[in-house]
């Protein structure tokens, strides 16, 4: 199981989306710290992953050998590639 850990400005974003839109985001990064292989799906032309979470996408770079996943951005789709 990797740890997740979140960027401070994704904290930030977190603490400021609805309660219930938060407890799905942090329900479904603890989901794919248990089993990163099947949730993350890598982003073509970077080092980084995507996981999906209903309209919202998270950025994460994913430490194999450290057995971290760095969540750096957590947006929705049309924003958060940029």
């Amino acid at each position: 199981m990797a740890t997740v850990l979140l960027h401070p400005d994704v904290q930030k974003k977190l603490e400021s989306l609805p309660n219930d839109i938060e407890d799905r985001i942090r329900s479904k990064l603890e989901e794919a710290g248990s089993n990163p292989d099947r949730h993350l799906k890598p982003l073509s032309g970077r080092d980084d992953y995507s996981l999906r979470i209903g309209k919202r996408r998270a950025i994460i770079d994913w430490d194999k050998q450290a057995d971290e996943l760095r969540v750096l951005k957590i947006d929705t789709r049309d924003t958060v590639y940029q």
